[in-house]
């Protein structure tokens, strides 16, 4: 048979009542038996036809237009029967079958002409034909009725290749199986309620407070333990069983707010999923009202999410559902924006409350980073014209909150701040002052320059001070408060990560250590070692008389893991019986590398553009002048009128001027190192490229930031010689400086602007900033430096005046400031132990190889002292610095007394 005859046989006019005509089930076994039996010595198929989600044809069009197609559909299968030989038959539903020539070409003829009944132009949703393949010759013991079987198994198991043709497979029978068996247990796990719903907080990245939840549903398998959504949720929607578990999660979350209600906790909007499945089968909108009343819940306490797919696919289904949900009062997020679709015509259809950025949108590499920042910031800038809040899921990295923040999107969700938690662990994070008042995230967007109560208004920490107190903070597992006496325990801060949210209560430290090994968080191999160790009396009894640090170590579970952590117990300054504080310190001992890391990367990059700072500027400049690079052109720029903008229109124009000149220099510097080195000064270091290459990239750069009404000055010098690259620099800056006064000159403008050269690590040393992280971080560290044993030179990270006094007068040597220490400020008897420290030779070799070199001194006021040397970063980037730090050993993390009674 040619393919000419199979396109002309399956189009043909519609017969009625070709739906009683075409063969049932069993006579059509029986003529496909004689059929195959009679050509045995051609190469045929069985094929299954699918018209996919026909249910929802029928409840978009109505059973009338569904039967209509159903005739269509057996009209054209007729004809093809009659003209061919072949036999077709119905089976009920949707379900058709035919034989058909083992021909790709010939089946794909008949996909094409089947699909012309299913889509008529007149439809505004678009669903497809599929068909299932087996192929006779592959199966000779089969009969007529396991062919048809292997056909439907085929056409329920798609290749995805796009054609709508599927052949059947063995490994098909094995996947049905055990997706069989995978559907029991998910209908038995619903009758037995296993399904439970972890909490992914939405937070403000500025402030990092709360401003909504959404609830991710888990599975607490019985023997499988926590089963991820992947796994399980395409079952349930495939099969429609996914509304039954989404109601059930829908009242779930309900119940949780009523109880956070009840106790007056610290509410924020909890969003959940709705899928298109739920829309077509639920009246979604009257269910959501149904459960506000029952639980005494205000609608906007419950948010609806619903993917940017559903709404492309199904726009006319989704937009009565969001109507609804409007008029009980509800509000919608639209989910995974940018997905696959992005129609910005649909935005402008479809009434949405907010929009949520696709991880996928932000997830960027070096090649593609230049087109997904601009991406990125045409989307978020879009959101704001339209006055939509716009969330970003996915977050894990800094430099993703930093190119955020730039683009001005400060609402995210993802691994960096929060992954997902268990409802007991998002009440205690919500427990926190800080996610006071934060639970309406349009008011919250309207009031971006709110602060919290706990926050103070005029702090003086810089953003590097803020960022590195966070990191130490983040980065331990748990702080509390120990009274020796009477055993109470008051927890200031513990990781969400670590399992027992009971035991986040106050309660004595005895009970809570029982607990820790009673409930296994405590491996129990070091269970009698931990209870030794943390006996109270014992305890009270070495911290009153050594008024030192004690140090333990033992396993414990987080994530159902077992790791090493170090419990450090700090007695307060004159511990005793009357005074009997001390403070309780854990922390995971891998976290110290991952800490090292957080550090150095909050060094070298500017917290508001997310570009290399004047730190890494300076340590580049030193390093590049013994690379292979044959020349660099060194390009100055600065930011002309940013002194206007901040005094005007006030410092968050100011800013973001700043991160869009940041944002166009990565966009025509791919290939360059850029460093923001002042306020609003920028260099770029550009190897190996002529000059004229770099001028016509900084006049694209200029004539592209004049469009957004920006202007830069821009000087630029090409060096040969690397030794020489800080000359070279200086004269860009020269020739930078020539450019503004001709700028002005133009402009007629006699007024001088004065830069804002203010370097964000130099405040890190001013004494009113090194006081106030001393109080809050840490009070028994002294002095920290970072020094290179190499260059014998020192870049001080908290330093006391009298320090500062020495460094000023060494001539840049950090021995001589060691030397004259010695002399001024150590007893004659330490002078010996400080001597070691003098040779770096002997420093170094002890640090290389993981030791820590250890001083322990008396000044000559009488108070103890130790010097600590460790290594600055474990990269192997910094092998020539290391960090000496001067602890006070009488000191101690205890807070202030009026925390302590603000707390009792």
């Amino acid at each position: 048979m040619s393919d000419k005859t199979i396109q002309n046989t399956t189009v043909g006019t519609v017969q009625p009542g070709a739906l009683t005509a075409i063969a049932r089930k069993e006579d059509f076994l029986q003529h496909l038996q004689d059929f195959l039996d009679t050509h045995k010595t051609e190469k045929w198929c069985v094929a299954a036809i699918d018209v996919e989600h026909f249910r929802l044809y029928n409840e978009l069009y109505g059973t009338e237009q569904g039967n209509t197609l159903l005739n269509t559909l057996a009209s054209h299968l007729l004809d093809y029967q009659k003209t061919s030989g072949c036999p077709v038959g119905y089976w009920g539903n949707d379900d058709f079958f035919l034989c058909l020539p083992d021909d790709r070409v010939q089946q794909q003829d008949i996909v094409i002409t089947l699909q012309t009944c299913v889509s008529p132009n007149h439809q505004d949703v678009t669903f497809f034909l599929a068909l299932g393949l087996c192929p006779v010759s592959e199966h000779p013991e089969a009969d007529a009725a396991t062919l048809c079987n292997y056909a439907q198994i085929a056409v329920m198991n798609p290749d995805h290749s796009g054609s709508g043709i599927h052949r059947f497979a063995p490994a098909m029978l094995d996947s049905l199986k055990a997706q069989q068996q995978l559907l029991s247990e998910l209908e038995h796990a619903l009758d037995n309620h296993e399904f439970t719903f972890f909490l992914q907080p939405k937070c403000n990245s500025m402030t990092r407070a709360i401003v909504g939840m959404e609830a991710l549903v888990r599975w607490n398998h019985p023997t499988r333990g926590c089963v991820q959504p992947s796994e399980f949720m395409p079952l349930l929607e495939s099969t429609g069983l996914i509304s039954r578990l989404d109601q059930y999660i829908w009242e779930a979350v309900c119940q949780t707010l009523q109880k956070w209600q009840a106790s007056d906790s610290n509410l924020v909007p909890v969003s959940v999923n709705v899928s298109v499945v739920d829309i077509v089968n639920l009246d979604v909108p009257q269910i959501f009202s149904d459960l506000v009343e029952k639980y005494q819940l205000e609608p906007k306490l419950l948010l609806a999410e619903i993917t940017e797919t559903m709404l492309a696919e199904n726009s006319s289904v989704v937009e009565n559902a969001i109507q609804g949900l409007y008029r009980k009062g509800f509000s919608v997020m639209m989910d995974d924006f940018g997905s696959g679709y992005s129609s910005l015509n649909m935005l402008k259809d479809t009434n949405v409350d907010a929009i949520k950025l696709d991880m996928k949108l932000i997830d960027m590499n070096q090649q593609n980073h230049s087109k997904g920042v601009q991406i990125v910031e045409s989307v978020i800038n879009m959101a704001h014209r339209l006055n939509l809040p716009i969330i970003a899921e996915g977050v894990e990295t800094p430099e993703q909150v930093s190119m955020l923040q730039a683009a001005d999107c400060l609402y995210t969700q993802g691994y960096y701040f929060f992954k997902p938690m268990p409802i007991e662990n998002a009440e205690k994070l919500l427990a926190q002052p800080n996610n006071a008042d934060y639970w309406d995230i349009r008011r919250d967007l309207m009031r971006r320059d709110h602060r919290t109560a706990a926050e103070d208004p005029d702090s003086e920490k810089t953003a590097l001070a803020l960022q590195a107190y966070q990191i130490f903070t983040d980065n331990l597992l748990e702080v509390s408060l120990l009274n020796l006496v009477t055993g109470t325990y008051r927890v200031i801060k513990r990781d969400a990560r670590l399992p027992g949210a009971d035991l986040a209560k106050e309660e004595d430290f005895t009970t809570f250590c029982d607990r820790l090994v009673n409930e296994k968080v405590v491996h129990p191999d070091d269970a009698e070692m931990f209870q030794e160790q943390v006996d109270l009396p014992l305890l009270q009894d070495t911290l009153f008389h050594s008024q030192q640090p004690e140090f333990y170590r033992f396993r414990k579970q987080i994530a159902n893991q077992f790791v090493w952590i170090t419990m450090e117990v700090l007695p307060c300054r004159g511990c005793c019986a009357q005074n009997p504080w001390a403070t309780v310190l854990m922390r995971e001992d891998a976290q110290a590398n991952q800490l090292s890391e957080e550090l150095d990367f909050s060094y070298s990059h500017d917290t508001l553009t997310g570009l290399a700072n004047r730190s890494k500027y300076e340590s580049d400049l030193r390093e590049l002048q013994y690379s292979d690079y044959d020349s660099m052109v060194c390009t100055y720029i600065d930011v002309v009128g940013l002194h206007e903008v901040n005094d005007h229109l006030g410092h968050r124009s100011g800013d973001n001027l700043l991160c869009t000149i940041a944002n166009a220099a990565r966009k025509f510097f791919v290939s360059s190192r850029i460093y923001r080195v002042g306020g609003d000064e920028f260099v770029v270091l550009t190897p190996n490229l002529p000059p004229y290459d770099v001028w016509t990239a900084s006049d694209r750069m200029r004539v592209f930031l004049r469009e957004k009404d920006c202007e830069i000055s821009v000087g630029i010098q090409n060096t040969n010689n690397l030794r020489k690259l800080e000359a070279a620099v200086n004269k860009a800056e020269q020739a930078m400086q020539q450019d503004k006064l001709a700028y002005y000159g133009r402009n007629g403008q006699e007024r001088q602007l004065k830069g804002l050269n203010e370097k964000l690590e130099r405040t890190l040393t001013q004494k009113r900033d090194a006081e106030h992280f001393l109080r809050v971080l840490a009070p028994k560290y002294r002095s920290v430096y970072v020094v290179n044993l190499q260059e014998d030179s020192a870049r001080p990270i908290i330093i006391p005046d009298f320090f500062q006094k020495i460094l000023d007068t060494s001539g840049g040597s950090f021995r001589a400031v060691i030397t004259a220490y010695r002399d001024q400020y150590v007893v004659p008897e330490s002078h010996d132990a400080f001597n070691g420290v003098l040779d770096y030779s002997f420093v170094r070799s002890k640090v290389l190889s993981g030791e820590i070199v250890e001083v322990h001194y008396t000044r000559t006021d009488g108070a103890p002292y130790t010097l600590k040397i460790t290594p600055y970063s474990s990269s192997g980037s910094h092998i020539h610095e290391t960090i000496w730090i001067f602890a006070d050993d009488t000191a101690t993390l205890t807070p202030p007394p009026t925390q302590i009674k603000k707390q009792s």
